[in-house]
C-alpha cells in the first residue's frame, strides 16, 4: 500500500513538472487591431485601411497560424495588399521581418486570409514569451513601408 502511495506521488509530481512546458507549447490567440496610426513613422500609414488579425503560435510544433481581415474604405487600385508579415520591434519602432505571412489575398469582396507556416522553434518561443516585441505589418502599392500595423499583445 505504501509503495502505491509513493508511486502515485512521484507520478503526480512528474505530471505537474510538465505543466510549464505545456504552457510554452501553444500560445493563445488574441485579436490584434490593425490601423494606420500604429505605422512608424507615426501617421505614415493608409488612413483608408484598417483590419484585424489573430496570431497563434505553437512553439512545440514550430508553427504559426494566422487569420486576418483587411478592409479599405474606398475602392482603390491598392487592392490587394502587396505583403503581410510579422516584424521584430516594440511599439513605435520599426524592425526586421521575421515571418513572411505571404497571404493569398482574394478579390476586393473577400478581405479574409488565413494560413499556417512552419517557423523556427526558437523564434516561436520568443514570440510566445515576448509578444509585445513583435507586430503585424500590411503593405499596399501606395504604402510600401506600411499601410496598417498592429502590435502583438500578451
Amino acid at each position: 500500500m505504501k509503495r502505491n502511495k509513493v508511486l502515485f506521488i512521484v507520478s503526480l509530481m512528474l505530471i505537474l513538472s510538465l505543466v510549464p512546458l505545456l504552457n510554452v507549447q501553444a500560445g493563445r490567440s488574441k485579436l490584434i487591431y490593425l490601423d494606420w496610426h500604429q505605422v512608424v513613422p507615426a501617421g505614415s500609414g493608409d488612413p483608408n485601411a484598417y483590419g484585424e488579425a489573430t496570431i497563434n503560435v505553437n512553439a512545440g510544433k514550430g508553427e504559426l497560424c494566422y487569420d486576418m481581415r483587411v478592409f479599405i474604405y474606398f475602392i482603390t487600385s491598392d487592392w490587394p495588399p502587396t505583403s503581410a508579415g510579422i516584424y521584430n520591434a516594440a511599439a513605435g519602432e520599426n524592425g526586421p521581418l521575421v515571418v513572411d505571412l505571404d497571404p493569398a489575398w482574394g478579390p476586393l469582396g473577400d478581405p479574409t486570409v488565413s494560413g499556417c507556416l512552419n517557423i523556427d522553434k526558437t523564434l516561436a518561443r520568443d514570440i510566445q514569451k515576448h509578444p509585445t516585441q513583435y507586430y503585424v505589418l500590411v503593405t499596399d502599392s501606395s504604402y510600401p513601408d506600411g499601410a496598417i500595423r498592429g502590435q502583438l499583445i500578451k
